[in-house]
């Protein structure tokens, strides 16, 4: 306890920094893919969050940045990509035939299925290219395993061997789900052809719809079973279907849920969603629940915390931005953090960041960078210096919800 407190105090201080990470939900996630114990413990974060046995993993742990979001769009247009205009995945139907909410997650399980063995495709061909045209001597020589095998690092000589997957948007996946089952099966709100044109239209004319689906409907980050229930189902069979591919060096293509900045660039390329996200607009970091979750902290804790480890093995990025209160002491507001940290890590949980800031602090260095240069920030797993940003991605940090730390 004294440990997580200090940790928590140094991310107090600097605004962003440290990332918190629990050995109770790691450690397991490692040994259910075959590291031993003893070395399962002598784990390091590579990267950013994902987990590495020191000097005998070679784990290229951000090997692949998937958009979990794109076979959901393919799902609502039988396959064709809106924005890129191509069909480009399995005909899985029209969605405005489907008479059940399972038979459409039956539809994106499949776009989702058909995504990931492309992905695992190319990144075989480009590893076996890469291994014939670059070996690694020197990397080699820095772990265990070549020597004794004869092989370099890139032909699998290390004692453990994966390729890691950095999945972005999950929580808009989940929440999208969400609102379909709710409004178009559950309650009959509205048919998939109304739901479709609002897609089409970015929600323009139907602000009634969009209402409902940012106010009426379950979401991940919320106490509540549906998006629980779907969000098991998805990392559960992403999991299954990533652990099937085969794999150039002989181990297995491991799945997490952080994005870097790459959510605010996938947004860029994806339409409106049934989530009530809007055209363009980034998706959801990490592994967060989404700004517009009317939920308290307390309760996306949980939500998160009770998510299976095995199931997301290269690690979370779980960004909570808690503004500081303005009349409590640094002791209580700190003994507040680390109860927070030491409560979720109890239940389970893998990572979780502090952005220890407040919105309109953010809004002042966007409009005085040369007085805040000094402003540290964490994205999706990483630091970085506030005014270095882009637009975009500065909006993104303001837009995420604002937790109060302080009781007043």
């Amino acid at each position: 306890e004294h440990s997580l407190r200090r940790l928590c105090e140094v991310n107090f201080v600097t605004a962003g920094t440290p990332s918190l990470h629990n050995d109770d939900a790691v450690i397991p996630s490692m040994t259910n893919r075959g590291f031993s114990l003893e070395h399962a413990r002598d784990w390091t974060a590579t990267g950013c969050v994902e987990p590495t046995s020191c000097g005998r993993h070679f784990g290229h742990t951000g090997c692949l940045m998937f958009n979990m979001v794109a076979p959901l769009e393919m799902a609502l247009n039988d396959g064709e990509h809106p924005v890129l205009g191509e069909s480009i995945g399995p005909n899985t139907g029209d969605p405005r035939e489907m008479a059940t909410f399972d038979r459409f997650l039956d539809a994106y399980c499949t776009q989702l299925g058909w995504l990931i063995d492309r992905a695992a495709e190319c990144n075989n061909m480009l590893g076996e290219a890469h291994r014939e045209l670059m070996p690694s001597p020197l990397l080699s020589a820095l772990f265990t395993g070549p020597m004794e095998s004869g092989k370099d690092v890139i032909d699998g000589g290390a004692v453990y061997n994966s390729t890691g997957i950095g999945t972005v948007g999950l929580t808009d996946v989940v929440d999208s789900l969400c609102a379909v089952k709710t409004l178009v099966y559950d309650e009959e709100r509205c048919d998939f052809a109304t739901l479709l044109e609002a897609l089409e239209a970015d929600f323009a004319d139907h602000a009634a719809l969009l209402a409902r689906i940012q106010n009426r409907v379950p979401r991940f980050g919320q106490d509540a079973e549906l998006p629980r229930q779907i969000a098991e189902r998805v990392l559960s069979f992403a999991y299954d279907r990533w652990q099937a591919q085969p794999h150039y060096r002989g181990g297995h293509y491991v799945p997490g849920y952080w994005s870097m900045s790459n959510h605010v660039a996938f947004g860029m390329l994806s339409g409106a969603l049934p989530s009530g996200r809007r055209k363009g607009e980034p998706f959801t970091p990490g592994l967060t629940p989404a700004p517009y979750c009317d939920a308290p902290l307390t309760e996306q804790l949980r939500t998160v915390a009770e998510l299976d480890p095995v199931t997301i093995p290269n690690n979370i990025a779980f960004n909570v931005k808690v503004a500081p209160g303005a009349t409590e002491t640094h002791a209580a507001l700190l003994d507040r953090m680390t109860a927070l940290a030491g409560a979720y890590f109890d239940q389970g949980g893998m990572q979780i960041q502090f952005n220890v800031m407040t919105s309109d602090d953010l809004r002042q260095a966007m409009d005085e960078p040369n007085a805040h240069r000094d402003l540290l920030v964490r994205i999706s797993g990483y630091n970085a210096y506030f005014v270095e940003l882009n637009q975009n991605m500065q909006l993104e940090l303001i837009d995420r919800t604002e937790h109060g730390l302080g009781l007043e």
